[in-house]
C-alpha cells in the first residue's frame, strides 16, 4: 500500500496550500448543499466523501439510457451490467455491491428522497428516466447510521422541479442495435405549485442475441409551498417493461469464438424478465419557528415481476411501502451552534412468490415453489451536528435497526419451509470537519454499516427443504476515512480521500450447475483505498476532469471448499480505476466532450484463478443548442466505445462452468435531437 503515503501527503498539502491573491471584486462561489447525508447539509459541514453530478453532465448529448452514463467519473464507483436490462444495472462503491447476483446490492438508492432500496437491501432503478434527472449525489462511504441496512454507500437522485417559465420538450434518440428512445416532458409553476411530468418509450435489439429491451416510463412531481414555512411534495412513477432479455455469461473460449452469442442455457430457456410497477410518494415538511422542523413521508409501490431462468420461472407480486418521521432542532447546545435530528422509519415488503418449471421462457405446469415472503424493517436514528468552534464541526450519529423476515410455505412436498428470522443491528458514526477557509475543508470519520441478506440470498439450494437459510449471517463493516476537498486558484477543484474498511461475515456469491446464484459467508476481509478527483477550468469554455482510485480488497480469513484463501483479492473489485473527461462548451451553444475510463482489471473467482484484463474505453459526444423561432433545437451525436475495446460489460463472480463474462459491444453510434419551447 505504498500509494497511501503520497496520497496522505497530497491530502494534507492541498488543505494547507495558500491561495494566491485574487481579485477581491470576484464573488465567492456559492456553497454546495447535498441531501445524501439524510438532511440537506452544506458540503463544508459534511465529514464524508461526496461526489456531485449536475444536470448538464447527466443529460447534455447523452442517450439517457441509465445511471452509468454520467457516473464513470466518480472515483471508487464501478458500474456493470450496463447492457443487460434483465440483470439490471450493478453498482459498487469501494467494493460494496460488487458481489450482487443482479441489480444493486449493498448500496442505498434514493430518488427525490424516497428509497428505491427494499427493506431486505435490494435496489432496482428500472423506473428512473435519466432524461428527467437534475442531480446525482454519491456518498462514497459507510452510511448505515443514516439509512440502516445495505448502506455501504449512497446514491441520491433528484429529478427536475418545475421551473419559473413553463416549458415543453420532446427528444428522440436513434442508434445502433435498433436503439430508439422517445422522451416528452414538461413543467412549470402556477402560483405556489411547481410541477413536472415526463414520459418515455425505449426499444433496443441489443448487440448480443437474447438481449432486446422494451420499456415505457411515466414520472411526475408536484411541489406545493402554501407559505414560507411548509411544503408538500408528491412523486409518481410508472414502469411497464414487457421484455428484457438475458444473454447470460460466457466462458473465455465462448467469448473468443462468438462474443455476440447467448449462453447456451439462457438461449435454451429464453431467459429474461418482464416487470410492471407503480409508485406514489408524499412528503410534508413544516418549519415551526426558527429552530424547529418536522417532516413526515410515506410511499407505496406495487410491482409485478416474472423472470425466466434456466429450468425455472420466478414470478411474484410485491407490495413495498413505508412511513418515516423526522424532527430537527437548530437551537444552540451548551452555547454552541447545533443541529439535532431524530427520527423513525418503518418499511414493509410483502411478496407473493411462485416458481414454475421453464417451458421455453414461460411458466410450465409444474409448481416448484409457492410461498408468501415478508420483510418488516424498523429504524430509529439520531444525529447531532455541533460546531465546536468557528469552522470546526463535529457530527455524531447512531441508529438501531430491526428486520424480521418471514416465509409461509404452501408447497410442502419437499419439506415445510415456513419460518422466520430476525436481524438486529446498532450502528454509529463520528466525524470531524475543519474548514480553515470557505474554499477548503479537511475531514475525518469513523463509520459503520451492516448488510442483512436479502430474501433472494436467504434462499437455500433446491432439495434442502426450502424456506430461509438458518446459517447465513448479516455482513458487518467498520471503517475510517480521512479526506480533503477544496478549490485552488479559483480554477482547480480537488477531492481526496483515504479509507480503510474491515468486514466481518461478508456475503459471497456462488452458482450451482443450473447457474442459480446462492450465497455464503466469508470470515473476514479488508478494504484499503485512496481516491483522487480533480476538475480544472482551463478557460471559460474548456474544463477537464480526472479521477483515480486504488483499492486493495483482500480476504483476511476465509476457507472455501477446504482451502484457506487468506491474502487473495476479493473478486469483482478492480484494484485500480482511472477516468478523465474534457468538455468544451462554447457561448454559441456548441458542446463537445470526450471521456476515457478503465474497465475490468478484477478477479472473477474467490481463488483468483481467473482475471478479467484491463481495457480502455473511449466515448465522445457532440451537441448544439440554437434558437429557431420560438423554439430551441438541440441536435446531438454520440460514440460509445469509440476504439472498439474488447472488455466485459459484466463479470459474474464465482460463475459455474467458467461462464464469468458478458462481453461489451464494440463501437456504437447514436444520434438525436430535442425540440423545446418555453413561455
Amino acid at each position: 500500500m505504498s500509494w497511501l503515503f503520497p496520497c496522505a501527503f497530497l491530502s494534507a498539502a492541498l488543505a494547507q496550500s495558500p491561495t494566491p491573491p485574487s481579485d477581491t471584486r470576484s464573488a465567492e462561489p456559492p456553497e454546495t448543499t447535498v441531501v445524501a447525508p439524510k438532511v440537506p447539509t452544506p458540503l463544508s459541514r459534511t465529514p464524508a466523501a461526496v461526489s456531485v453530478v449536475e444536470q448538464e453532465d447527466i443529460q447534455e448529448g447523452r442517450a439517457t439510457l441509465g445511471l452509468y452514463e454520467s457516473l464513470v467519473g466518480v472515483p471508487g464507483l464501478v458500474t456493470q451490467s450496463r447492457n443487460n436490462a434483465s440483470q439490471d444495472l450493478r453498482l459498487s462503491i469501494r467494493g460494496f455491491g460488487a458481489r450482487s447476483a443482479f441489480g444493486i446490492r449493498g448500496i442505498t438508492v434514493l430518488v427525490d428522497g424516497f428509497p428505491e432500496t427494499l427493506p431486505d437491501g435490494q435496489s432496482n432503478v428500472d423506473s428512473l428516466d435519466m432524461a428527467s434527472a437534475e442531480r446525482m449525489e454519491v456518498l462514497r462511504g459507510l452510511a448505515s447510521s443514516l439509512y440502516g441496512n445495505a448502506a455501504g454507500g449512497v446514491v441520491s437522485i433528484t429529478t427536475e422541479d418545475g421551473p419559473e417559465r413553463p416549458f415543453v420538450e420532446a427528444r428522440t434518440v436513434h442508434g445502433d442495435n435498433a436503439l430508439w428512445k422517445l422522451n416528452v416532458k414538461g413543467g412549470g409553476k402556477s402560483g405556489d405549485v411547481r410541477w413536472t411530468l415526463g414520459a418515455s418509450r425505449l426499444t433496443q435489439q441489443g448487440w448480443r442475441r437474447l438481449s432486446s429491451t422494451e420499456q415505457v416510463l411515466l414520472n411526475g412531481k408536484v411541489r406545493w409551498t402554501p407559505d414560507g414555512r411548509s411544503e408538500l411534495k408528491a412523486v409518481l412513477s410508472l414502469v411497464d417493461a414487457p421484455e428484457a432479455g438475458d444473454a447470460g455469461g460466457l466462458s473465455r473460449a465462448e467469448v473468443e469464438s462468438d462474443p455476440q452469442q447467448a449462453s447456451p442455457l439462457n438461449a435454451q430457456y429464453r431467459a429474461g424478465e418482464s416487470v410492471r410497477q407503480g409508485r406514489l410518494g408524499l412528503t410534508y415538511r413544516r418549519r415551526l419557528g426558527e429552530e424547529h422542523e418536522v417532516e413526515a413521508s410515506s410511499f407505496l409501490a406495487l410491482r409485478s415481476f416474472q423472470n425466466a431462468l434456466p429450468q425455472v420461472v420466478v414470478a411474484f407480486d410485491r407490495t413495498f411501502g413505508g412511513v418515516s418521521v423526522r424532527y430537527g432542532n437548530r437551537g444552540p447546545l451548551l452555547g454552541l451552534r447545533s443541529r439535532f435530528t431524530v427520527g423513525a422509519e418503518v418499511q414493509s415488503q410483502a411478496d407473493r412468490r411462485k416458481n414454475f418449471d421453464n417451458a421455453e421462457g414461460l411458466p410450465g405446469d409444474t409448481l416448484q415453489l409457492d410461498q408468501d415472503e415478508g420483510v418488516l424493517g424498523l429504524g430509529l436514528f439520531a444525529q447531532e451536528e455541533l460546531e465546536l468552534r468557528e469552522r470546526l464541526t463535529m457530527v455524531a450519529g447512531a441508529r438501531y435497526d430491526v428486520s424480521r423476515y418471514t416465509v409461509e410455505d404452501f408447497l410442502k412436498s419437499d419439506g415445510d419451509g415456513t419460518g422466520a428470522r430476525t436481524f438486529q443491528q446498532p450502528t454509529g458514526r463520528l466525524g470531524l470537519i475543519w474548514a480553515p477557509r470557505p474554499e477548503v475543508s479537511v475531514f475525518g470519520s469513523v463509520t459503520q454499516s451492516f448488510e442483512a441478506p436479502t430474501t433472494t440470498e436467504l434462499v437455500v439450494p433446491a432439495g434442502t427443504g426450502g424456506g430461509l437459510s438458518r446459517d447465513l449471517k448479516p455482513q458487518r463493516s467498520n471503517g475510517v476515512e480521512l479526506g480533503a476537498r477544496g478549490l485552488l486558484w479559483s480554477r482547480l477543484r480537488y477531492d481526496v480521500a483515504l479509507f480503510a474498511v474491515w468486514i466481518q461475515d461478508g456475503l459471497v456469491r456462488f452458482e450451482d450447475e443450473q447457474a442459480r446464484a446462492y450465497f455464503r459467508n466469508t470470515g473476514r476481509s479488508r478494504h484499503l483505498g485512496a481516491e483522487v478527483a480533480l476538475e480544472v477550468k482551463v478557460t471559460e469554455e474548456l474544463r477537464i476532469k480526472a479521477a483515480y482510485n486504488a483499492l486493495q480488497a483482500t480476504f483476511r480469513d476465509y476457507v472455501s471448499q477446504g482451502r484457506q484463501l487468506r491474502g487473495k483479492q476479493v473478486p469483482g473489485i478492480p484494484a485500480n480505476q482511472v477516468s478523465a473527461e474534457a468538455v468544451y462548451q462554447h457561448a454559441s451553444g456548441a458542446r463537445a466532450a470526450v471521456e476515457v475510463f478503465s474497465a475490468g482489471g478484477m478477479y472473477a473467482d474467490d481463488a483468483n484463478t481467473v482475471r478479467e484484463h484491463t481495457a480502455w474505453v473511449v466515448n465522445a459526444r457532440l451537441g448544439h443548442r440554437f434558437p429557431m423561432g420560438g423554439f430551441e433545437v438541440s441536435p446531438f451525436l454520440g460514440f460509445q466505445n469509440l476504439l472498439s475495446a474488447r472488455y466485459s460489460d459484466n463479470v459474474r463472480v464465482n460463475a459455474n462452468r467458467g461462464r464469468y463474462f458478458e462481453p461489451a459491444p464494440p463501437l456504437s453510434v447514436y444520434a438525436g435531437a430535442g425540440l423545446a419551447h418555453r413561455w
